[in-house]
């Protein structure tokens, strides 16, 4: 379970009509994927799994960036470990099993795990501005997380 701090990372809001909007909320990394942001992730899923007045999904980034991917600087850090994290492949099995429709709104960059990311949802609407790729090459990964 997050801590309820930790939510402000996700932002949720009810469209209507059994529509909820989650906006990933850190512009300021390219919603990088840290393991904060997924375990907010996998708490929101959890909680409209449960509600039954919510039939789909749509999953979008703050800023300028849906997601840029994995966030890197946690990697350097933690090492092989952040890689091997279960709480990353939690929040991968949590969004390919999700009974609801889930759609990716992607805006801006979507890079690497943030490709993989968008590609798990079930459909996939691309704004304008939307630019797609795996940047695992740039650093001698492989782009293998889900999607």
């Amino acid at each position: 379970m997050v801590d309820v701090n930790e939510r402000r990372l996700i932002e949720e809001q009810l469209l209507g009509n059994g529509v909820m909007l989650l906006t990933m909320r850190r512009p300021e990394k390219l919603n990088a994927l840290g393991i904060p942001l997924l375990e907010t992730l996998v708490d929101a899923l959890s909680r409209i799994t449960e509600d039954t007045q919510i039939r789909c999904v749509i999953l979008t980034g703050s800023g300028k960036a849906f997601s840029a991917g994995a966030d890197i600087a946690d990697f350097v850090a933690r090492g092989v470990s952040a890689y091997m994290d279960p709480r990353r492949l939690q929040a991968w099995r949590m969004i390919e099993e999700f009974p609801k429709p889930i759609i990716a709104a992607v805006n801006g960059y979507a890079l690497g795990g943030g490709l993989e990311l968008a590609m798990l949802c079930d459909l996939i609407i691309a704004s304008e501005t939307a630019r797609f790729g795996q940047a695992e090459i740039n650093i001698a990964g492989i782009p293998g997380d889900g999607g």
